[in-house]
C-alpha cells in the first residue's frame, strides 16, 4: 500500500507518505478476517493501527480504504474464470 497523492496538512496528515513516515508499512502482513474485523481501525477506535497526534481523520480514512480494498481482493478468486494450470 502506498499513497500516491494527497492534500494533507504538512506535518499532520502527510505522515501517510512513505518518505515522511513508516506508518503506511504497518499494513504489511496484516490479514482481514471479515467486514466487522475490529482490528482494522485506529487505536482511538479500538483497533490496531496508530493515529497521528492531531490527525485522526486521515489515518482512519486510510485504514478504512485499505480494509475495503482487502475485502474486495478476497472476492476476486471466485470472480475469475477457472484457468487450466500452466502446461495442461
Amino acid at each position: 500500500m502506498r499513497v500516491t497523492q494527497h492534500k494533507e496538512t504538512p506535518g499532520l496528515g502527510d505522515k501517510i507518505e512513505r518518505r515522511l513516515s513508516d506508518w503506511i508499512t504497518g499494513f504489511s502482513g496484516k490479514k482481514i478476517q471479515s467486514d466487522n474485523d475490529s482490528h482494522w481501525a485506529v487505536k482511538k477506535d479500538g483497533g490496531d493501527f496508530d493515529q497521528f497526534t492531531g490527525a485522526t481523520i486521515t489515518p482512519r480514512a486510510v485504514v478504512n480504504a485499505v480494509k475495503r480494498a482487502g475485502l474486495y481482493a478476497r472476492t476476486l478468486p471466485a470472480q475469475l474464470p477457472q484457468l487450466p494450470a500452466r502446461g495442461e
